[in-house]
């Protein structure tokens, strides 16, 4: 049987009868070369008659295209997507503006679409020169009868150099220098090339450029995927990619379709029982992919952003739109989907279903390479548009306190020095709103004097407001800024330590992998490298590693988040091999819950609240009140034991040693401490002369109230433990007074005790600014 037969077109897209090769495309290269030279001389036979009088006075840019020493067409600067690819080298996303198209090779396209393409669109084309005279003959019949310009008779080659070089009008000013250059297109490149440029740059509508695009956006498959009954759908679009859209008319699609099939089944290409199948077939009634671009996630939005705003892509703003959205770059990333899914079931999981709209956001970083892994920044932007691990701060509450720990063992405390936990505590505050400035501590509880390790394990609000008086809030706000937090604290309120400020999960998550990462810092990192599209980098971004803190202050601090994880207000957070550090976090009338920690592998913050307003999470059903210890510990925890399944565990590094520890006061507290040490009976005059000799050797009110945080008696006085709870409850004078032995020694340095073995330096001297009142909850 011969390969080829004569067709009889039913007016499917006003082709002419023509000679159909039968075999596969592929096979048909082979012998293209003897048959083209022939087609030419015949085709052109038949056009002359009906063309001549039209094309003479351009027949000759026509004729001599073919030995035209002008410069090579250049198809290569076709709009295309920027393709984004995750830690794993793996494509997970795609960022267009209006063009969305994707180059794809003729091999990894489906015979299918190949063939039914060529059928409808250009069935000679393996046999002309790039211009089908017959068809350009019939399509001038056709528009001299309708007295305008109706159809073109264009081959694929002269789409091509439509789509790419010309333009879109409908006249003989275009229609001849097309011809012409597609003429020469056939002279610059192969048949194959020519068709796969076709392929990768032909218009389906919405957006959407490109077979591979195209079988995307309608079918959600690969175009090597693509079957008959597709392809003649995206066949069918070619012509008229508005009117024959499924998703808009899907009537008029379901007739062009059905008209593509009648031409694969007279060709011999299917069946009777395959074109009733692929007629019967649904069409697709939805875009699978917008036609214009949306973000599919928060890490993807956060890229685009940050390229957008990246001078390397460009000096402006539209130099920068113009290349990533048009520019067909590569885009490699940190994102790890595994961490991803991992944290986004530990939140479905968690989150409870309430009416009052909670969400959680989380950030998650490797530490000593900034690698952000994974990012949820809220509900979704279908729900709410910002993204608050990025963009969106909330008050921190007590996962603030570890930079003021961290600051504290910069300046050369230690976690054993002891500090006044007592509440509700009340501060001077000149300057600042309110003043005095008073809190309390989560639950009422009174606090009493221990090591700051005990007071951040209990999260004692009072003992850290002090500490930060202590420590100065001027150097606490330095010390966060220098472990990655970006807020503004200028005003340095007297709150600061109890986490008032407005911080995003993603800064907290770069904060805390410093401690992590021995005390040094690297800023978070999104994007690794961007190359454009013939894989030249155009840039990367490295680690750029800044020491914050020194490794000592990390390591202590590590070591008492730790702690905390394992028996503080922590412990829903434990893993259940891999060491893990954290500090709980809730604001005021718990508005705003956190759980941030670390473990050597990955640092993530995880917060919850509701995205719109500082909502109290009362009442909420299997929990109550939320606190940073209930669900955003649980998140925490769920999330990293799914991360750290396949991970080898890993210690944190041990502190060296340290001093013992000392009592440290505030300023206004180490004044009372000096006048009290001074004193005899606590108010001169309380003083009485007993025998008489011209010295106080009693206290005419024999209780005197103790002051835990000044911690010492006035000198006549001594202390009492009243309710044999091992806790100094009173001042009184003793039951026996010896005078001739009383000797009073007043401290020069009002930090020493029995217990130091080396004294800290002198705690600096600091004042207060501005302050809002805020409660903050472990």
């Amino acid at each position: 049987m011969v390969p080829w037969e004569w067709v009889e077109h039913d007016n499917i897209d006003t082709k002419p009868n023509t000679l159909r090769w039968r075999l596969p495309f592929r096979a048909v290269r082979a012998i293209v070369g003897l048959l083209r030279l022939a087609a030419v001389i015949v085709g052109g036979a038949m056009a002359t008659a009906v063309s001549l009088a039209a094309l003479a006075p351009h027949l000759g840019d026509v004729l001599t295209a073919n030995s035209s020493t002008s410069a090579e067409i250049n198809l290569d600067q076709l709009a295309l997507r920027s393709i984004v690819y995750d830690s794993n080298g793996a494509e997970f996303d795609v960022l267009f503006d209006v063009e969305n198209r994707a180059l794809v090779e003729l091999d990894d396209i489906s015979d299918e679409l190949i063939t039914t393409v060529l059928e409808v669109e250009d069935a000679g084309f393996w046999l002309h020169n790039g211009v089908d005279a017959a068809a350009i003959a019939r399509a001038m019949i056709r528009n001299v009868s309708a007295g305008d310009i109706e159809q073109g008779g264009s081959t694929i080659t002269q789409q091509l150099i439509k789509n790419g070089v010309i333009g879109n009008a409908k006249n003989l000013d275009r229609k001849l220098p097309e011809a012409a250059l597609a003429i020469r297109l056939e002279r610059q490149l192969t048949k194959e090339e020519i068709l796969e440029a076709y392929l990768n740059t032909v218009y389906f509508g919405g957006g959407t450029y490109g077979v591979r695009a195209a079988a995307e956006v309608y079918f959600g498959v690969e175009p090597s995927a693509l079957d008959w009954g597709q392809s003649a759908l995206l066949a069918s679009l070619i012509s008229n990619p508005v009117q024959h859209d499924p998703t808009r008319f899907p009537d008029v699609a379901d007739r062009r379709r059905r008209l593509a099939l009648k031409a694969l089944l007279r060709a011999g290409e299917i069946t009777e029982a395959e074109f009733d199948e692929y007629d019967d077939s649904a069409l697709p009634i939805t875009r699978r992919v917008a036609s214009e671009w949306q973000p599919t996630g928060y890490f993807i939005e956060e890229v685009r952003s940050r390229l957008l705003a990246d001078v390397r892509l460009g000096e402006t703003e539209a130099e920068r739109r113009e290349a990533l959205f048009a520019g067909g770059l590569r885009v490699f990333t940190t994102f790890d989907p595994q961490a991803q899914a991992q944290v986004e079931r530990a939140i479905a999981d968690n989150l409870p279903d309430d009416e009052r709209f909670f969400t959680a956001a989380t950030a998650s970083i490797e530490p000593g390479t900034g690698a952000v892994r994974a990012l949820v920044g809220g509900p979704g932007f279908a729900l709410f548009k910002y993204d608050i691990a990025v963009q969106k701060g909330r008050p921190t509450g007590s996962s603030f306190k570890p930079f003021v720990l961290a600051a504290a063992m910069e300046k050369g405390f230690v976690p054993a020095d002891q500090i006044s936990g007592l509440g509700p505590c009340e501060f001077d505050n000149p300057g600042g709103d309110p003043d005095p400035y008073k809190a309390s501590n989560f639950g009422g509880s009174g606090g009493v004097v221990k090591s700051i390790y005990g007071q951040t394990l209990s999260s004692s609000n009072c003992a850290y407001l002090r500490l930060g008086q202590v420590v100065g809030l001027s150097n606490v706000a330095d010390t966060a800024h220098a472990l990655g937090i970006s807020a503004d604290m200028s005003d340095l309120p007297m709150s600061m330590p109890l986490g008032p400020l407005d911080i995003t999960p993603l800064d907290m998550a770069t904060a805390y992998a410093t401690f992590a990462n021995d005390g040094v810092h690297v800023e978070p990192i999104f994007i690794t490298r961007v190359e454009d599209r013939v894989g030249n980098i155009l840039f990367e971004n490295l680690p750029a590693p800044t020491r914050a803190i020194s490794d000592q202050s990390a390591r202590l601090v590590t070591n008492i988040l730790a702690a905390n994880v394992r028996g503080g207000t922590g412990m829903r957070a434990r893993l259940e091999e891999q060491p893990a550090a954290g500090k709980t976090g809730t604001a005021q009338d718990f508005g705003d819950a956190w759980f941030v920690g670390f473990t050597p592998h990955l640092a993530t913050a995880v917060w919850m609240g509701n995205p719109d307003a500082r909502v109290p999470m009362r009442g909420v059903s299997g929990v109550g009140s939320v606190t940073g210890g209930s669900i955003p510990a649980r998140i925490w925890g769920a999330f990293n034991n799914a991360y750290h399944a396949d991970r080898p565990v890993e210690e944190f590094a041990d502190p060296d040693p340290t001093r013992g520890g000392v009592v440290l006061r505030t300023d206004s507290d180490t004044v009372k401490y000096k006048e009290t040490a001074k004193s005899l009976c606590g108010d001169p005059e309380a003083e009485i002369d007993t025998d008489e000799d011209g010295e106080p050797d009693s206290c005419l009110d024999p209780v005197f109230e103790y002051d835990p945080n000044i911690g010492i008696c006035p000198t006549l006085l001594e202390p009492v433990d009243v309710d044999a709870d091992g806790k100094i409850d009173q001042c009184v004078v003793p039951t026996t007074t010896t005078t001739t032995t009383t000797t009073t020694t007043i401290p020069t340095d009002p930090t020493a005790t029995t217990t130091t073995t080396t004294p800290p330096p002198p705690p600096p001297t600091t004042s207060a600014t501005t302050s809002t009142t805020t409660t903050s909850t472990p």
